[in-house]
């Protein structure tokens, strides 16, 4: 690992989660440097009981994780879909690490049991969610980092986590496809905005990511009749011939933050193992 972001200071979003895209990037950071400010709801969605969320011991464990690695952290709780607890995480963060520079707005996603199923029959409160907390979610972090970026006159890198689903439909994902375009348009017209300001914003879209989100217990499989059916959705869609793991996308993330990439901003990267090319 490199120290291409000494000095800096990141904020990742969805964070605390076991086997997370988000908890892959705050350790990406850290590992390369940074000082991290981890931000997760850590409380079970009071409309979404049985929806998978960290735990507040996951939000502190990864704190205590990254700190082994010989750098600061701190853990923010926040509901990304409501202003005001994303504008006191912001500043809470701010107040214990620096200036935040460096975003990665990972929290999101659909699942077993929430979003999921024919939109003529999804519950408008689940579709309202899905677009809660990947959209506004996006939008309310972005906004108050980006405000603290141009108060203070620097530059800085957000990167927001879409889907392959924002690019292509997908039965029964309609409100998470729906999302995932929305975050891609917006990380474009982000990025025309704040460019002046030397603030570029780019989006991933991980493909099939083998995480507790996409496949808690084994779920994937189950939902495609068991491994043999799995395997053969693999071969059948996937070039690279495997699942995604949540590292290989924190990977994507990071470039995109780092000063590797400056001269890339409104793009929606696919990093699919080829399972989307469009």
């Amino acid at each position: 690992m490199t120290d291409r972001f000494a000095g800096r200071v990141g904020l990742v979003t969805g964070a605390a989660r076991p086997r997370g895209i988000g908890r892959a990037t705050a350790l990406r950071l850290a590992a390369e440097g940074a000082d991290v400010a981890c931000l997760d709801i850590a409380r079970p969605y009071p409309d979404a009981p049985g929806h998978g969320v960290a735990s507040q011991d996951d939000l502190d464990s990864l704190v205590a994780e990254i700190g082994a690695m010989g750098r600061q952290a701190t853990g923010v709780r926040a509901d990304v879909s409501d202003a005001d607890e994303v504008t006191a995480a912001v500043r809470d963060a701010t107040d214990a690490l620096g200036p935040i520079t460096l975003v990665a707005n990972v929290a999101g996603g659909s699942g077993f049991g929430f979003g999921l199923g024919p939109l003529l029959n999804l519950a408008e409160s689940e579709f309202r969610r899905v677009l809660d907390v990947n959209v506004i979610g996006t939008w309310l972090v972005s906004r108050a980092c980006a405000a603290a970026m141009l108060e203070a006159g620097v530059g800085g890198r957000i990167c927001n986590v879409s889907s392959q689903a924002g690019k292509r439909a997908f039965p029964m994902l309609g409100a998470y496809c729906s999302a995932k375009a929305a975050v891609i348009l917006l990380t474009q017209t982000m990025a025309l905005e704040l460019g002046p300001a030397g603030i570029a914003v780019n989006a991933v879209c991980p493909g099939t990511v083998d995480t507790d989100l996409t496949n808690p217990n084994g779920m994937l499989a189950a939902a495609m009749g068991g491994e043999e059916g799995l395997r053969s959705f693999i071969r059948r869609e996937i070039p690279l011939g495997r699942l995604q793991t949540a590292e290989e996308i924190a990977a994507a993330v990071c470039w995109l933050l780092s000063d590797d990439a400056t001269g890339v901003t409104g793009e929606a990267l696919n990093v699919s193992a080829g399972q989307t090319m469009v």
